[in-house]
């Protein structure tokens, strides 16, 4: 029996391995099913070719049977995915899979088809019946091209990984999948693609049945896109080593490791997802060489940055996204994740002289379905200057308006490739936060830099790397990060570069916590937030800016802007209740301290601002529990054990952890002996420290009105002239 399709041999083409048939029928039995459903879902007859050859074996043994090459010419093709199946020396593999593959991409149709109602889905549907080594994965990721989206007969318990039978209990299975309806859902997309191709334009299908896990495996037919055809001394890197060591070890142990890597834990809280919102996943790298990462790296980041510029678009930080390299949860789960209604999707093949390109946007509510698509080949040289086409394709499919000055930036900024490499190498090694990796990006930049030194974007990323150990940085790093935000504002006058709105936050954060110089931090703080809305570090920040005036109220709204961006960052929550426990709003601060430790359930800051509301409120065995949790005496967070002894009339223990503290010599621990002192009411210590920490530029110096800890000290003189060579701005009386 011919297929319904015109020049195809058969309908489906059903590929397996013997092995997987032999202990009980399992393939046997659901060709069978298979064919009962499809009988229930088609009016017309719809031919199957299964081979039930009991023989199996190794490539090397077996002549192909010419007739297979006939057999192969099937309109839908259903390789049974198993523990086994994915040997590139097996009959099944080489023969069957990797010859549809190839054949099906050059016949009159191609491998993947763009139905009436506009989406596009693959004739390959995989069928897997075991939960995959990550090496065989990647075998066929790598051969697919993209990643392996299967519909599951998988029976899956401790200890147990089989495939699902008719039989089967879904209340016993983790996966929670009934038989029938895994069946139901092969056919339905059998009948999405036969009927999208289907002669008779009547019967061509309009509504989908697959979801985007089932749909699409690889490359549309090409669309075209269009090709846009002496250093400083103050500049030298000759403290690069001892300022990148102290860099790092700051980094690892206060702030930059939580700030990384979000989502530790659970999902966000609420689930819910925004409209006109948007992540980029990290790019698949099916090049074969990990030498490549940087590239996909690179195509992930330079995506990010566009859209981050678009008002109307809440886009998802690339770290946050990070989480998800290499997952094998669904498109609408790891949206529902992030809080977003679209996802893109990249990977690459190839080499650096000739990459391919393929890009989707996928819509993941109501249903899954794709929005855009695009496969490309390209140079690497070729490939930077691309960017702004797609941005402005993806935007256009998600019915997003730029600004007429957002579209401006977007189609002006011409990219030199060769600096473009050094960037994105240099970016790449920085991020894997090891003493040996910051060097080799400096070096990096630096190259980049001698490429051309007007470029701001080396400028931009020297400026992020020296600045990103955030609190608790050391002030020769500072002073780099911000010698090199500056220079990067200096060299892009028309502000085209996508990222200089992290140049702005650097000096932002440079002025406010270590110049203190609160008006040159609020412009910058306004500029980051109007060349990017969507930077989360900006709206927290100029929060703790509003801070400085008693606004608690406009300071909330911008901190809760960042958590809107970013929600899988347990620090947006963390910093809103760190501010409101100091303005004394404890139900709230506990609320988004609990909030933090949902993303992150080992998050410090978070167990620091709960500890602290409890000794607040009296509730001293719960401060004190709470705030061992996460004690040590290097610790950022070190000094909330003592305040909770000093207030829970525990003297020698606060005294304890003050000298534990001062024994260290550690230069961020001057704001929280100060804050132990005072709690204990030794006002000329806590003036002491307070003192010590103004002479070492402490970031929190500029909220020392601020903090309830220092009411005791409101009316020493010492105290106030602190105050007064601040030049604070105005406060708001609350």
């Amino acid at each position: 029996m011919a297929s319904l399709i015109e020049g195809y041999e058969y309908d489906i083409f059903i590929s397996y391995r013997q092995k997987d048939n032999k202990y009980d029928g399992w393939v046997t039995e659901f060709v069978k099913n298979l064919q009962r459903e499809l009988d229930a879902t088609f009016k017309e007859d719809i031919s199957i070719y299964f081979d039930e050859n009991p023989y199996d074996g190794l490539l090397e043994i077996h002549n192909v049977d010419k007739s297979l090459e006939s057999k192969l010419k099937s309109v839908v093709f259903i390789p049974v995915i198993s523990q086994t199946y994915c040997d590139p020396k097996s009959f099944a593999w080489q023969n069957e899979f990797v010859a549809f593959n190839k054949t099906a991409g050059e016949d009159q149709y191609g491998r993947d088809i763009k139905l009436p109602n506009g989406n596009v889905c693959s004739r390959i549907v995989p069928v897997k019946i075991h939960d995959l080594d990550p090496t065989d994965t990647e075998l066929v990721e790598k051969e697919l091209g993209c990643r392996l989206r299967s519909i599951d007969f998988i029976f899956s318990s401790a200890g147990v990984n089989r495939p699902l039978t008719p039989y089967d209990n879904p209340d016993k299975n983790l996966n929670r999948t009934y038989y029938r309806d895994q069946i139901n859902k092969v056919a339905n997309a059998v009948k999405e693609i036969i009927y999208g191709l289907h002669p008779n334009e009547k019967k061509r299908i309009t509504k989908s049945y697959q979801t985007r896990a089932q749909a699409g495996f690889g490359d549309e037919t090409t669309r075209p896109v269009k090709i846009n055809s002496e250093r400083s001394k103050w500049l030298s890197g000759r403290i690069i080593a001892p300022v990148a060591i102290g860099l790092l070890a700051i980094l690892a142990i206060v702030f930059i490791i939580p700030k990384l890597l979000p989502g530790a834990g659970k999902n966000i809280p609420s689930g819910e997802t925004i409209n006109k919102s948007i992540a980029v996943m990290p790019v698949s790298n099916f090049t074969g060489d990990p030498g490549m990462g940087w590239i996909a790296d690179m195509i992930q980041s330079d995506l990010t940055g566009q859209l981050q510029g678009i008002s109307n678009l809440i886009v998802r930080p690339k770290q946050t996204t990070l989480q998800f390299r290499n997952s094998e949860e669904t498109v609408q789960e790891i949206a529902r994740k992030l809080s977003v209604n679209s996802l893109v999707e990249t990977s690459i093949k190839g080499t650096e002289d000739e990459l391919q390109v393929e890009i989707m946007v996928l819509e993941a509510f109501p249903e899954e379905k794709y929005l855009y698509r695009s496969s490309f080949t390209r140079s690497f040289t070729e490939l930077a200057n691309i960017y702004s086409e797609l941005v402005n394709r993806i935007l256009k499919e998600m019915d997003v308006k730029p600004t007429d000055e957002e579209e401006e930036t977007l189609a002006a900024r011409i990219v030199n490739p060769q600096v473009r490499k050094a960037c994105a190498r240099g970016a790449y090694y920085m991020n894997q936060l090891t003493l040996e990796g910051f060097d080799k990006g400096v070096k990096y930049y630096e190259e980049a830099i001698a490429i051309d030194p007007a470029d701001p974007e080396p400028y931009i990323g020297l400026a992020l790397g020296y600045g990103s150990a955030g609190h608790g940085a050391g002030l020769a790093s500072l002073e780099m990060a911000k010698a090199y935000a500056l220079k990067a504002i200096e060299l892009d006058p028309e502000e085209l570069h996508p990222n200089l709105a992290d140049a702005h936050v650097v000096l932002a954060e440079t002025y406010l916590y270590h110049d203190y110089d609160f008006l040159k931090a609020e412009h910058h703080l306004k500029r980051a937030i109007d060349l990017n809305p969507n930077s989360a570090p900006a709206h927290y920040t100029y929060g703790w800016y509003l801070a400085l005036s008693n606004l608690v109220d406009e300071a909330a709204d911008e901190m809760k802007k960042a958590m809107q961006i970013d929600p899988l960052a347990p620090i947006c929550p963390g910093y809103l209740a760190w501010m409101l426990q100091w303005f004394g709003r404890y139900e709230e601060a506990i609320g988004y301290a609990e909030e933090a430790l949902e993303v992150n359930p080992n998050y410090p800051m978070a167990y620091y601002v709960l500890g602290m509301v409890y000794a607040e409120l009296g509730r001293y065995e719960e401060a004190i529990d709470t705030l061992k949790k996460i004690y040590s005496p290097t610790s950022g967070f070190a000094s909330g054990l003592g305040v909770a002894y000093a207030l829970s009339g525990q003297t020698d223990g606060a005294l304890e952890i003050a000298a534990e503290m001062e024994a260290q010599n550690m230069r961020w621990h001057t704001w929280g002996l100060a804050d132990i002192y005072a709690a204990l009411g030794d006002k000329d210590k806590a003036i002491y420290w307070l003192e010590e920490a103004y002479k070492l530029r402490h970031d929190f110096i500029p909220w020392v009105r601020n903090n309830p800890y220092y009411n005791i000290l409101a009316d020493d003189s010492r105290f106030r002239n602190l105050v007064d060579s601040l030049n604070l701005p105005e406060i708001t009386e609350l």
